[in-house]
């Protein structure tokens, strides 16, 4: 039955659908969890300490929570093995507990401490059901069903972010502690229940795993090797700058509106907020994300996010209404992690495997905790009495000189993409695999395309390669039959013999056509792209051939024959290749060397002793393939 409701939604086998069902629920009930307090970690902070000392925390957020995170491992690697996940689970339910003790006593430190900890729990929660989803799917199942798992996530967050919105003037903004924590024991529960359904047996899980980051000195190196390593640092950083900055004109307004002290009506607000930016984000990313790379590339997407925070920090200085910074931060948030954060993936495509591996950690992690401290630093200097003494609304000065910094270094962004992607095809860097993964935007596809007319053989066969990897097949044109390059001809028939049928259907001519070509295995590759058209096995299409006058039809269909489960099939091929090799005919000396060539693509080794004759044959070429 769970299959059944199930199997509209995402493909999963009996078997599976109960587990599947498991952990779309941890993913539900973990994300609802942690938004339910987000709020709340915020709220109390500007109430005790204010607003303008948040930058001090984000400042040592950095370093502490490296500290706390190696902690961390040290003790999940010490835990009971296979159920450290749950018991480390329920401890973080304990600990929120005990937060609720001690906010009764009214100490300013542990609205600090919760700050930190609400940092921590939301990297925690998101890395360890992942963690969890790769041990109990292999990379088959993984495909079929990650999408669907991982989609509780965003629906927990609009649903945890309601729950504080609504529940906070039932029982107070402290109290979502509670229903929280419960959630959180929930969670372990469910992970109990997946861990001894799938009997896993594997070493402790570390939810967080040792960084594999690079030394400073490499990591200079890295950035002086590559231009387009450069910009992409530097988009990152004015990202993470820009964030910054709407995320304190939030604070500031919220404190101002509030009034200092007004825990339960700020946790209302900034829950408000984030279920606005839940919700909108999830449409985005269901909606939005791909048809804006397909349609309107990667520069469009580019701009997308600094000309919001230009346009939001415009309408905060002619507006000190509090919906302005409430908007800006669901546009900020809602396009951050969705639709930018693809298009910085896609930014990554083009480097080197061995410089990708090294950079992308370092960029994402190093360059992205130093932008934040840098911004923290700069929101000091920008808000505090000791510096500018900037109001919320004031602050937008600084997201409009961010905003004209961001958009010229994105502009230089999409420039350094397209060039670094030519370069990578030309040096063929790039696996088909890892281009499928990171996904590609409109300008990778015509980038693509227009390699398909190059001269040289080896980037068209690449180019056919990475549009299929990309379900783009369609854009393999059947022109490239007629190439004078036996592997490009071979290769266009096995990508067009798996495009969608009706649109296969009209080349079905120029593919016929291809079974007289003069290569072997051009031949053999029209038979397989006939049988994928006509919904055929090869063998079924290769008998009729076998009455072929052409040699070079015969021998073709004998191939398809060889590799046949029944042994009349068998027979047949070993009994025509043996007619043609036994031709003595001066004609049929290329049918014979035919033989040879066929002989190599076949694994039954009885074949081989056809062979033997043409190790004797009269013109070389055919006794020096055999």
């Amino acid at each position: 039955m769970l299959q059944r409701l199930l199997s509209p939604i995402v493909e999963v086998r009996r078997e599976e659908s109960l587990t599947a069902f498991l952990m779309f629920a941890y993913s539900f009930l973990a994300m609802t969890a942690y938004n339910a307090i987000k709020p709340l970690t915020r709220s109390k902070f500007i109430s005790d300490l204010g607003a303008d000392n948040l930058p001090y925390v984000l400042l040592a957020a950095g370093f502490l929570i490296g500290i706390l995170m190696a902690g961390y491992a040290w003790l999940m690697a010490r835990l009971p093995k296979r159920w450290a996940l749950p018991i480390i689970q329920v401890g973080m339910a304990a600990l929120l507990l005990l937060f609720w003790f001690l906010f009764q006593t009214g100490a300013m430190w542990v609205s600090v401490a919760f700050y930190l900890a609400g940092l921590i729990l939301g990297v925690l929660l998101i890395s360890q059901f992942w963690t969890l989803a790769n041990i109990v799917y292999d990379p088959r199942q993984a495909k079929r069903l990650f999408g669907f798992i991982g989609g509780g996530a965003p629906l927990g967050g609009i649903a945890g972010s309601a729950l504080a919105a609504y529940a906070t003037k039932q029982i107070g903004a402290v109290n979502l502690i509670l229903p929280s924590a419960a959630l959180m024991i929930l969670c372990a529960v469910l992970v109990a229940a997946i861990i001894g359904r799938e009997r896993i047996d594997a070493d402790p899980i570390l939810a967080v795993k040792n960084e594999k980051g690079v030394s400073a000195t490499e990591a200079f190196d890295l950035l002086r090797q590559s231009k387009h390593l450069q910009i992409i640092a530097l988009v990152i950083s004015f990202a993470a700058v820009g964030a910054a900055i709407i995320e304190q004109q939030l604070n500031m307004a919220a404190q101002a509106a509030k009034g200092a002290g007004a825990t339960d009506s700020m946790t209302v607000f900034l829950a408000q907020v984030g279920l606005w930016t839940s919700t909108i984000g999830f449409v985005i990313q269901i909606w939005l994300t791909s048809k804006i790379h397909r349609y309107l590339g990667i520069g469009f997407a580019l701009m997308i996010l600094p000309v919001s925070l230009g346009s939001t920090a415009l309408v905060m200085l002619a507006n000190a209404a509090l919906w302005a910074p409430g908007m800006a931060r669901v546009l900020d948030q809602s396009l951050r992690y969705t639709v930018d954060k693809t298009t910085r993936e896609i930014l990554f495509l083009p480097l080197p495997a061995d410089i990708k591996l090294k950079a992308k950690s370092f960029v994402d992690v190093t360059v992205d905790r130093g932008a934040k401290a840098l911004g923290a630093l700069l929101l000091l200097v920008l808000v505090k009495p000791w510096g500018l003494h900037l109001d919320w609304q004031r602050l937008s000065y600084a997201s409009l000189s961010v905003m004209a910094l961001w958009i010229f270094m994105s502009l230089r962004a999409r420039k350094g993409y397209l060039t670094a992607f030519r370069q990578s095809i030309e040096r063929r860097d790039l696996a088909p695999a890892e281009v499928r993964l990171s996904g590609a935007d409109l300008s990778t596809i015509e980038t693509l395309v227009q390699e398909l007319s190059h001269p040289d053989p080896a980037r068209v066969v690449y180019a056919i390669d990475v549009l299929e990897s990309l379900d783009k097949r369609n854009m393999v044109t059947p022109l490239l039959l007629y190439h004078e390059s036996a592997a490009v001809r071979g290769r266009a028939l096995a990508a067009l013999g798996a495009v969608r049928r009706d649109i296969a259907t009209q080349w079905m001519p120029q593919i016929r056509r291809m079974l007289m070509d003069p290569d072997a295995g051009v031949r053999a590759a029209a038979i397989g792209a006939l049988g994928s058209i006509s919904q055929k096995d090869s063998a079924a299409l290769a008998r009729p051939m076998l009455a072929d006058a052409d040699p070079r039809v015969r021998s073709t269909a004998a191939v398809a024959l060889a590799g046949s489960p029944t042994a009349a099939d068998v027979d047949m091929a070993e009994t025509a290749l043996l007619e043609i090799a036994n031709d003595s005919r001066d004609t049929a000396s290329q049918a014979r060397r035919d033989v040879a060539v066929a002989v190599r693509q076949i694994a039954d080794p009885r074949f081989r002793r056809l062979l033997i004759p043409l190790l004797y044959d009269p013109s070389p070429d055919v006794a020096d393939e055999a």
